[in-house]
């Protein structure tokens, strides 16, 4: 009688202590692109992007979620080192309800997978504490189970209560609750003094494994890596973030992205050697072989590949016309009306260069007339090289930027930049030129 007594109290006691400790907060808000800086019209919703708390004082407790198509997200961070959510990765692994449970002395877990992946499964206890790693390593996909006897890494057995069990794997965590009736360490065992402990001492334990502080960080396709440290979060929070676009090419390259009015545009020049479909584009660095070319090439200004970091490659318009496409899929070489709206939003020929053009003269000769950059367009005075010869020339002083729209047979329409000047200037060239290229989204 007085061990039915005190472990119904117990479990009375383990279930309040787990409704405290299970209290959520919730972190959410919404994520948006750089479409709003410079000049762009507007932010446009971050779709599909993963936001990761990590708490600071235990890198094991980490939450996450992905923002849905208007870039909500929403994040419950939980007592536990896992998050309780397993609508923040649908279809990709599922971590069932253990059977039977309440359970005693034994219960199975079944799992779900859609590929093959490393995982880890894991009991963790009302305070966060692991109790026991069920298995960790690699699994093909489908369905599996495992079972757990009650006991921890040492093979003891646990006392009654609510414990946690984890499915971790591709960095996410899945994470249900389960209640063992009754635990194997023997209810003669289970004192008053010892429930109250878990009411106090626990909990002062609780505070010490967590802390308030979190490092946040926002990951995801065609989005420069977002990571904000020392994140304080006490109670339910929103908290809304702006993120950059960015376009990756076929060599790996990934470029900063600028909205220009409605346009979106590479923030820097383009750099790839191969195009669409991995095929190569020939780089050429003999000036009389340049001279003669009627097909696709690209070089670096001076044959110096250490410009190429600072302000990509130059392309004749063989390249820049190529079929096989030298932009990656979603974005295109800007046409002759295309870049017409871009300096009719700027406000016209005269001034539109001087918001396009970088400050000072890290990059460019003095005097950068005019230069303002409001736009972030950021260009650079990379130069050229001249179809006479394959020189290269007016480096720190033009920059020459390549349309896809052809003049006549043996040219194409361009526009450039001066260093002495405000204008963005539009001219037609022989194809032979290597000039610079920015891209522009379809």
């Amino acid at each position: 009688m007085f061990t039915r007594k005190y472990f119904s109290l117990l479990i009375i006691c383990s279930i309040l202590l787990s409704q405290i400790l299970f209290s959520q907060i919730v972190f959410q808000g919404t994520i948006t692109d750089n479409g709003a800086e410079y000049l762009g019209s507007s932010a446009e919703p971050v779709a599909n992007a993963l936001v990761t708390l990590t708490d600071q004082a235990d890198a094991q407790r980490i939450f996450t979620g992905y923002t849905n198509d208007q870039g909500e997200y929403s994040i419950q961070i939980s007592s536990t080192g896992v998050d309780d959510d397993d609508s923040n990765n649908p279809g990709r692994f599922n971590l069932l309800q253990n059977y039977p449970n309440p359970f005693n002395p034994s219960t199975v877990i079944g799992y779900v997978l859609n590929k093959p992946s490393n995982i880890t499964i894991e009991i963790y206890n009302v305070l966060g504490q692991k109790i026991r790693t069920l298995f960790d390593g690699y699994q093909t996909a489908g369905s599996g189970r495992i079972i757990w006897d009650a006991s921890n890494d040492l093979g003891k057995g646990v006392s009654a209560g609510v414990y946690i069990y984890s499915l971790r794997a591709d960095g996410i965590n899945i994470n249900k609750k389960m209640l063992l009736i009754d635990g194997q360490q023997g209810s003669t065992n289970l004192s008053m003094s010892q429930s109250t402990d878990a009411n106090t001492t626990d909990l002062n334990v609780l505070n010490k494994l967590m802390s308030d502080q979190y490092t946040l960080t926002v990951t995801g396709d065609s989005i420069a890596a977002y990571e904000q440290q020392n994140l304080e979060i006490t109670g339910n929070m929103t908290l809304d973030l702006t993120v950059n676009r960015t376009v990756t090419d076929i060599d790996g390259n990934v470029y900063s992205t600028v909205k220009i009015g409605d346009q979106w545009w590479l923030g820097e020049n383009l750099k790839v050697t191969h195009y669409r479909n991995g095929e190569d584009i020939p780089h050429v660095t003999d000036g009389t072989e340049w001279n003669n070319l009627s097909t696709d090439a690209y070089c670096n200004f001076n044959n110096d590949s250490s410009n190429v970091v600072t302000y990509g490659r130059l392309y004749n318009w063989f390249a820049v016309n190529d079929s096989l496409y030298i932009a990656p899929d979603g974005w295109h070489v800007p046409t002759n009306d295309e870049w017409s709206i871009l300096m009719t939003y700027l406000e016209g020929e005269s001034v539109s260069g001087g918001k396009m053009k970088e400050t000072g003269t890290a990059h460019w000769d003095s005097p950068n007339t005019g230069a303002t950059n409001e736009s972030g367009f950021t260009a650079l005075g990379t130069g050229c090289r001249f179809d006479i010869n394959g020189y290269f020339i007016k480096f720190g002083q033009i920059t020459y930027f390549w349309s896809s729209t052809e003049y006549n047979d043996s040219g194409a329409w361009y526009h450039y930049l001066n260093y002495d000047d405000s204008y963005l200037s539009r001219y037609n060239k022989l194809k032979q030129y290597g000039f610079s290229v920015r891209l522009i989204r379809d």
